[in-house]
């Protein structure tokens, strides 16, 4: 049986990528449990793959959750090509070229986005479960990390882990450096001390040695009697 190899990426950068391998036979739902596991997101949200162009211009979605589709019958009729159900289509239905290109969006408040390529047919492996990742390069984001999400979609244990998490880097980026060795020592201090005593008595003496001198015009007041 044919077994697809796709490469999932995300959008924004091409070098974080898993290189998954999927039965011509299993289905859409099947490849959305494996992204997530790739990726280590939690699936605790409505997902969608988007039948793609060579641009990435999206086509037919396919969708998780049944809640998702449309329920208006007149809404189906006048739609060329209403949502389907990934547990109920085949991932060899729309395999229409050798490098068959989807969108994969998850979690529509937040719009995780990757990219989907077919980059080759392989043999299948009796050894494996598949679907199956046979590669992973570059460190999967943070699911919670970069956005604020709104509080309803997030469960308290989600929510206070998140928080804690972003505390934590906020200690570590403000942790106040080890400065012990670079401190002035009490010994220092005191010397500095020290010497501004002396100065400042020094400049004292010398204002009462020119204020009872002669003044700068070279006679006495006596004089001027």
């Amino acid at each position: 049986m044919a077994v697809y190899r796709f490469k999932v990426y995300l959008e924004d950068n091409e070098d974080v990528f898993r290189d998954v391998d999927i039965k011509a036979s299993q289905n859409f739902e099947q490849l959305h449990t494996i992204i997530q596991e790739a990726f280590k997101f939690d699936a605790k949200h409505s997902a969608s793959f988007f039948v793609s162009d060579d641009y990435w211009r999206k086509g037919q979605e396919i969708t998780l959750r049944k809640e998702d589709l449309p329920l208006d019958e007149e809404e189906i009729r006048q739609k060329v090509d209403p949502k389907k159900l990934m547990s109920e289509v085949k991932i060899a239905k729309y395999i229409e070229q050798p490098h068959q290109r989807f969108v994969y969006v998850f979690d529509p408040n937040v719009q995780w986005t990757f990219l989907i390529e077919m980059i080759k047919i392989v043999e299948e492996n009796a050894k494996l479960n598949y679907p199956t990742i046979v590669k992973s390069i570059g460190n999967a984001p943070k699911q919670y990390k970069q956005v604020n999400l709104a509080k309803e979609e997030l469960s308290p244990d989600m929510a206070m882990a998140a928080m804690l998490e972003d505390l934590d880097d906020d200690e570590e980026a403000y942790k106040p450096e080890d400065t012990a060795e670079e401190g002035v020592e009490e010994d220092d201090i005191n010397s500095l001390e020290g010497e501004e005593g002396e100065e400042g008595e020094e400049s004292e003496e010398n204002f009462e040695e020119e204020d009872s001198g002669d003044s700068d015009f070279g006679y006495d007041k006596e004089d001027d009697n």
